[in-house]
């Protein structure tokens, strides 16, 4: 029966009292920390107490120093000058959170210092024996950058940059010089300090090789630190070219160069044709007997990460001037146009003269398509048989005698001539037949209207023919006038005198 009444009131008073009201006058302070001079600092508090759990309004919260300087006070008017407005709890007292928070730090500020709390109508404690000192720096240290060693071009990649702090309220805020996407982070680690750590995430680039990748952590107080590495991004080449000599003359040889990027360096070269066909493995080829004619051939660089190719090689073949097949002269009635077509490279200085090398003829045009020049020659050269076209450049010259041809021009103007003589000949001729017909008309009419007997005899005469001859007459046109006694040329009309064109 006593044993049962013994164990009822070991039960009672094991529910009646909490754990809280059995723990001691205890608190968790760390022993030191490192603050920065300007910024903040946060002191990591936790007490504990014997007794029952108390409202907030019946603690009071105190720091003090070894002197009793008060560095924080519930009563803010009891704040000692030299921390006022510089000091507040981030804790609350209600939890058995004490901790204290400096904003900004001085150089003063190293302590000790000692947290004290006094519970209305219960008891007041200081606990002495969890001092803590700060130690202030002027700089904070360095962040710490990692980058992936293996980044390649294309791919995904996460770096990240940490800084050591004591403020977990206001954290350092950490930037980069690189775009991409951001995620921040601040753990506690010992002693009250905390590491903030930003990470970044981005898509590699060739561009980003050989590159800077800067973090910048920047603390409250605005003191900032900064940190950097050389970005080593893994690509293909994708810039190839042929490097070779300015210009090189037509049949002579020349060395071609393949220049390349890429990371790592190129270990591998093939010079290709057009077709596929394998020149060389070398990174120079020596192409023997150029020629403006040759297949250019390319370049292929390879290295671990992949391969590209050049463009054909552009060579500058100069050579001196070719007149062409197809350069000559034509002619229309009077006018002559003569041609000369030149491949050269340089362009070439044409030319044009006639029998007279010292008189020079001026072109009428000039074309040029690529290497090919084309210059016209148009006008009147008169009876020349020949004219010539000349081309040089710094490579030599050229001249080509092109034939005129006149015999179509002859042609055209002997057959106008004739044409011309023809018409005016035939016309005349019915110039002369119309008016003599006109005049047989005219002497026929008065025999149907008058008696004719009586000069039936007359009728019967016969026209004398003219004159065989006339001497020294030069007129071609002209009124002659003839006398029946001296020249008797008499008709059937009676007429005394005849007028007529000859």
């Amino acid at each position: 029966m006593f044993f049962c009444w013994w164990h009822l009131c070991l039960c009672v008073v094991w529910h009646t009292v909490s754990p809280a009201e059995s723990d001691s006058w205890r608190a968790e302070i760390p022993h030191s920390m490192v603050g920065l001079d300007g910024s903040c600092v946060v002191i990591p508090c936790h007490f504990s107490y014997p007794g029952p759990i108390r409202k907030a309004s019946d603690l009071t919260g105190i720091w003090i120093t070894d002197s009793n300087e008060k560095v924080f006070h519930s009563v803010t008017s009891k704040i000692s000058n030299v921390f006022q407005g510089r000091t507040s709890l981030t804790g609350d007292l209600s939890h058995r959170n004490c901790s204290l928070k400096i904003n900004p730090l001085h150089h003063s500020d190293n302590g000790p210092f000692t947290f004290r709390i006094e519970i209305e109508d219960y008891g007041k404690y200081s606990f002495t024996q969890s001092k803590v000192f700060i130690s202030i720096k002027d700089s904070p240290a360095h962040p710490t950058l990692s980058a992936g060693t293996e980044m390649r071009s294309g791919k995904k990649v996460t770096t990240s940059c940490s800084v050591s702090h004591s403020c977990p309220s206001d954290p350092p805020h950490i930037t980069w010089n690189h775009p991409g996407t951001l995620n921040s982070q601040s753990q506690e680690q010992i002693k009250g300090q905390w590491k903030m750590t930003s990470s970044l995430s981005f898509t590699a680039s060739k561009m980003d090789h050989n590159k800077p990748l800067i973090c910048t952590a920047v603390f409250p107080g605005g003191k900032k630190v900064t940190n950097q590495t050389t970005l080593n991004v893994k690509y293909p080449p994708d810039i190839v070219e042929v490097i070779s000599e300015s210009s090189v003359r037509e049949g002579d040889s020349v060395d071609l160069n393949c220049s390349s990027n890429g990371n790592p360096a190129v270990h591998a070269y093939q010079w290709l044709t057009s077709s596929g066909t394998l020149l060389s493995e070398e990174r120079t080829f020596t192409l023997q007997r150029v020629s403006r004619h040759d297949e250019a051939p390319y370049c292929t660089a390879i290295n671990t990460e992949g391969r590209a190719s050049s463009r054909p090689a552009q060579l500058n073949v100069v050579y001196p001037p070719e007149i062409k097949v197809g350069s000559s002269c034509t002619s229309e009635i009077s006018v002559v146009m003569c041609l000369c077509m030149v491949d050269s490279h340089p362009a070439s200085d044409i030319r044009w003269w006639g029998p007279d090398p010292s008189t020079e003829l001026r072109s009428s045009s000039t074309e040029r398509h690529g290497s090919l020049t084309v210059v016209t020659l148009q006008g009147t050269l008169g009876f020349s048989d020949t004219v010539h076209c000349s081309a040089s450049n710094s490579e030599g010259n050229s001249t080509l005698t092109l034939h005129v041809p006149h015999n179509g021009q002859l042609l055209y103007i002997s057959l106008a001539v004739c044409a011309l003589v023809v018409t005016i000949t035939g016309l005349s001729i019915w110039i002369l037949k119309r008016k003599c017909n006109r005049t047989g008309q005219n002497t026929a009419d008065p025999k149907t209207e008058m008696n004719t007997a009586p000069f039936q005899v007359d009728s019967q005469r016969k026209c004398k023919d003219p004159p065989p001859n006339y001497k020294e007459v030069q007129h071609v046109y002209g009124n002659m006038t003839f006398d029946e006694e001296d020249h008797p040329y008499e008709c059937a009309t009676g007429a005394d005198t005849i007028y007529a064109n000859i």
